[in-house]
């Protein structure tokens, strides 16, 4: 597979589209930007590619189960069924696909530049942003090659997301349910009907999007392994706070948060949608500063050096030409997946996933409806965290550090779970965000991720440290006199007896 290149050089390799779009500097007023973007959504190139990517055909209709959009500043209206998508380019929307297809699995792996501290930093200077991440993006490309594997890449905003699919009548898609769980709590969410067509997930997929989740943790531990050691910044499974640097508190993140959530409300950018995202931080840009930003669509890399593929990502004109030759139909890996799997079957992140998977799932310890007391000898940032599940046990790197020092004292992975699992059933107003998400799945998905990291030795925890604590913006207690290296060699010495 041919990987990235970083070349800041190269004259733009697209021909002007022949009706082409006036420069991104004439579009300063919203009017004029909604002219344009009405004007490029009606690009018949455009329009065919979208219904490819939603698995449409000549002859057969979208495999996508629905679409959402949105125009930056509010929430996604949706879902509807793909036959929306023309009124929702008609209305200048970031349009997305569901996950969930009809015919196939869909793989989705998230690679991300993200600052804590000025998450506009990739917009305002993309090369710099991109150029961090190409280390890390062929390492995750060089991963897959090697399975045979050769990923649709979509340049977005802040990064990458590489896909590819496996059928559902293949013996991948049905390897992948042998080894998926999914909790009761999530079983009765999937045996509802769902909009918009009403229907229900089938309990074979949603056992292979289960499994494909265990997968993706052992591509992402294969990935930051390799990225690690080449890159200028962390690189973490999904979005962690690290301590600054010279720009900041800013990571490579490989996303696979995905696969703790329920299928059916997790959607993907559709290639060619116009990338509205910058409108959300409006309030902290001013609105001149983000009409300077867009301009901006999902693409393709169709090959193209780094630097066309930002050139392009910010031209109507060049986009829509690139529409015209680029396939963005999702590519089919079933026989290829099979393979990777074999590999993961024989892999010690394997033998935890089976040892994580045998243990009591259904008998909590922990009152429903109470809130967790505090737990003897853990230091009191923990303590903290866990009588303060709103919004800090929703954060990643919160349920990374629990998983960490409860793993320290010897707790297991399932009574972690069960911990994680009360303070979310505790009320603390977290609002109506359970009915659609699944307080179970999400304390298995982030314990077994944060555990197995331990256990496969990819956490090198060498931020187990009250300094990098603080940084990181999770120390609360000034005053505490604990020290969380000693966590952490506890945890060192449990993995080398």
């Amino acid at each position: 597979m041919a990987l990235l290149q970083q070349r800041w050089d190269l004259p733009d390799p697209l021909p002007p589209s022949r009706s082409a779009y006036r420069s991104r500097t004439n579009w300063a007023g919203p009017d004029c930007f909604d002219v344009m973007l009405r004007r490029y959504y009606r690009n018949t190139s455009v329009r065919r590619r979208m219904h490819e990517f939603l698995g449409a055909t000549r002859t057969k209709p979208a495999t996508t189960v629905y679409i959402v959009g949105n125009n930056g500043w509010s929430g996604y209206l949706g879902p509807s069924p793909p036959s929306y998508l023309w009124r929702y380019l008609e209305s200048r929307m970031d349009v997305e696909r569901s996950l969930w297809d009809r015919a196939s699995l869909i793989f989705d792996f998230d690679l991300e530049y993200h600052n804590f501290d000025s998450p506009a930093a990739a917009w305002l200077d993309p090369n710099r942003a991109f150029s961090l991440q190409l280390p890390f993006v062929n390492a995750a490309l060089d991963v897959l090659d090697e399975a045979g594997i050769e990923p649709l890449i979509l340049i977005s905003g802040r990064g990458f997301h590489l896909l590819w699919s496996i059928a559902q009548s293949s013996p991948a898609f049905h390897s992948l349910a042998a080894l998926g769980q999914v909790p009761p709590t999530l079983e009765a969410q999937y045996a509802h009907p769902i909009a918009p067509a009403g229907t229900v997930i089938d309990p074979l997929l949603a056992r292979a999007y289960a499994g494909a989740g265990l997968l993706a943790e052992y591509i992402g531990h294969r990935v930051l392994a390799s990225a690690s050691p080449l890159s200028a910044v962390p690189v973490q499974l999904t979005a962690i706070e690290v301590g600054p640097g010279p720009s900041g508190r800013e990571i490579l993140s490989f996303d696979i948060s995905e696969y703790g959530d329920p299928l059916h409300i997790r959607h993907i950018r559709i290639p060619f949608s116009a990338y509205l995202k910058p409108r959300h931080f409006e309030w902290a840009l001013g609105e001149a500063a983000v009409r300077c930003l867009l301009p901006l669509f999902e693409i393709p890399l169709a090959g193209m050096a780094l630097s066309e593929a930002l050139r392009v990502a910010r031209s109507p004109g060049a986009t829509a030409e690139l529409a015209r030759c680029s396939s963005v139909r999702i590519p089919d890996h079933s026989a290829a997946t099979s393979d990777l799997l074999d590999t993961y079957s024989a892999s010690r992140l394997a033998v935890f996933h089976r040892q994580f998977a045998a243990g009591p799932w259904l008998d909590s310890p922990f009152p429903p409806g109470v809130q967790p007391a505090p737990v003897p000898g853990a230091p009191p940032c923990v303590n903290w965290l866990l009588d303060h599940p709103n919004d800090w046990m929703l954060r990643p790197a919160a349920l990374q550090h629990v998983t960490r020092v409860l793993t320290a004292l010897d707790w297991t992975p399932q009574r972690i779970v069960h911990l994680i699992h009360a303070c979310y059933q505790c009320g603390c107003n977290f609002g109506g965000g359970w009915r659609i998400l699944d307080p179970l799945n999400r304390a298995i998905f982030y314990t077994r991720l944060f555990a197995g990291m331990i256990a496969d030795g990819t956490d090198t925890l060498v931020d187990m440290n009250c300094v990098s604590h603080r940084e990181k913006g999770y120390c609360m207690d000034p005053e505490c006199r604990e020290n969380l290296a000693t966590y952490g060699n506890l945890l060192v010495e449990r993995r080398l007896t």
